[in-house]
């Protein structure tokens, strides 16, 4: 009964536009308002385990040569696995954020299941209570892996996928990683069905743009089959300009600490047709419905107008206010905790905790000064801000 009385009451939400992070508005924006640049724990934590990787996605900004460091960032993240968290430090890293109230945990890179102690790490985080998203290119879960993901009752996973078939392997760089990707489904698929289990759920994420405009929408033709998967989000690329990157730095009174990826990526990446890429939307959205797939753009554009700002204006944001900063953290795997993609880091978990960085100083000057600014140069494409809610919220001003 009480399980029906759910399920009514999510239908009535959805009916009503409330979607379910709405419910949790009051976590940040009660701190945003009234804190001076405090906030409650964090609701969740993304921790970046590795930036190895054994693919070379040409939109990756992990895959972006930085002239600062000569070289190719695969050679460069490779070099530095020695750096990287050890076991001991990541699993206290979980204790910390448990402790202190979190509720969910992402783990992501470059490829997660890259780390040799990916299943020792995802043991402490549902001995400790959290919800568990695991970010992953599909290359590594074959019939043992994903059993045991179902066993372990892991929450979620989210499979990257940039197009059908011959378009997913140009845009990885590697023949053979969109087949991995069906078996990885099918594997899945069979450990949930045999085990009797409903987790892991199985997100796609799409990134969509220049390489793929023709024919993002095929991904739905050949995944509709798949039960196993729950839904779908095609989310637009996330870019910026170095006069952005150097306009931001400029607002932020605290040290610029570069991070790896690099989001100032080649223009051919978004330079798109807009009347091809909004007739894909629109197949898309046909399809969604035609095969009852559970599918969302994010941000939600719906005019030539809009798509087109998105790609060639870089000073149009769909959202102006971010409430991020308030609700989520990243901590890199070198120990380094960021609140985004802006290169400043608040501290390093291996010289003091995560609970402790959260409000510090750092941290509460960098809030005050996004709630100042609204949002920053660097943002304006930023994939947090697919929600105009955050715009309609009131912004209150104390004296």
């Amino acid at each position: 009964m009480i399980e029906a009385a759910k399920k009514q009451a999510k239908k009535r939400l959805r009916q009503m536009g409330i979607k379910r992070a709405h419910l949790n508005v009051l976590q940040y924006w009660v701190p945003y308002t009234f804190a001076d640049g405090k906030a409650f724990a964090p609701n969740s934590i993304t921790v970046e385990l590795t930036f190895r990787c054994n693919l070379s996605c040409q939109m990756c900004p992990l895959d972006v040569p930085r002239v600062m460091y000569n070289r190719s960032n695969h050679e460069y993240v490779a070099a530095r696995k020695k750096e990287e968290m050890t076991t001991a430090e990541v699993l206290a890293l979980i204790d910390d954020i448990a402790a202190m109230g979190v509720k969910q945990i992402t783990l992501t890179g470059g490829e997660s299941f890259l780390r040799t102690d990916i299943f020792e790490i995802l043991a402490r985080v549902k001995a400790r209570g959290l919800k568990c998203c695991v970010n992953t290119n599909g290359w590594f879960l074959g019939k043992a892996q994903a059993r045991r993901l179902v066993e372990m009752g892991i929450d979620a996973l989210s499979i990257s996928v940039d197009g059908p078939n011959e378009t997913h392997d140009l845009i990885r760089r590697r023949e053979g990683s969109f087949k991995h990707i069906l078996e990885s489904l099918t594997n899945l698929e069979e450990a949930k069905a045999e085990l009797g289990r409903s987790n892991p759920g199985v997100g796609i994420t799409c990134t969509i743009f220049a390489l793929n405009q023709r024919n993002f929408s095929e991904v739905l033709d050949w995944l509709k089959d798949y039960k196993v998967i729950s839904s779908v989000e095609f989310e637009y690329m996330f870019f910026t300009e170095r006069w952005a990157e150097e306009a931001t730095e400029k607002l932020i009174p605290l040290p610029v600490a570069k991070k790896e990826e690099d989001q100032v990526l080649p223009f051919y990446l978004r330079d798109i047709d807009v009347d091809v890429f909004h007739a894909e939307v629109q197949r898309t959205q046909a399809k969604a419905k035609e095969y009852k797939m559970n599918v969302a753009f994010q941000p939600p554009l719906k005019t030539k107008d809009e798509i087109g700002k998105r790609f060639f204006d870089v000073t149009h944001a769909y959202v102006q206010t971010c409430f991020y900063p308030w609700k989520a953290a990243r901590v890199n795997p070198y120990g380094d905790v960021y609140s985004c993609s802006i290169d400043v880091a608040f501290g390093n978990i291996r010289k003091k905790s995560f609970s402790r960085i959260w409000n510090g100083d750092a941290y509460r000057l960098f809030r005050r000064t996004l709630k100042q600014q609204g949002i920053f140069p660097k943002c304006t494409k930023c994939c947090a801000l697919s929600d105009r809610l955050w715009d309609q919220l009131p912004r209150l001003r104390l004296r």
